[in-house]
């Protein structure tokens, strides 16, 4: 009787284990999706500015000579704001999906370890 007692206390102590680490994992993946919106936030706003500034430069566009330079500077630019915004873009989708796998690796070693 005493090692059934034991055994299910083992198995409740590891699901309640494991439920604390899936509650630390989720707080942690809220802060992981607060940084990657933010960042792709800063990157669609960086694009809509980048495309008004193109729109006025064509509309105020004296001679049509202009229209390569202003494209030019215009694709520089977005590239530019592409190459910074998507690496912060991709470290935050590698940072969620790191969480994700060290929380279900987790939450297995603890049910094997409570069988």
């Amino acid at each position: 009787m005493r090692a059934i007692a034991e055994q299910n206390l083992n198995q409740s102590k590891a699901a309640f284990e494991s439920l604390l680490t899936i509650v630390r994992n989720a707080a942690s993946g809220v802060d992981q999706q607060a940084a990657f919106i933010g960042d792709s936030m800063f990157f669609a706003e960086e694009t809509l500015e980048n495309t008004f500034d193109f729109a006025h430069k064509l509309v105020r566009m004296k001679e049509p000579q202009e229209f390569a330079r202003i494209q030019t500077e215009f694709f520089s630019r977005q590239a530019q704001v592409l190459t910074g915004s998507g690496q912060r873009i991709m470290q935050d989708v590698n940072d969620v999906a790191k969480t994700a796998l060290e929380g279900t690796s987790e939450s297995s070693r603890r049910r094997s370890e409570a069988a």
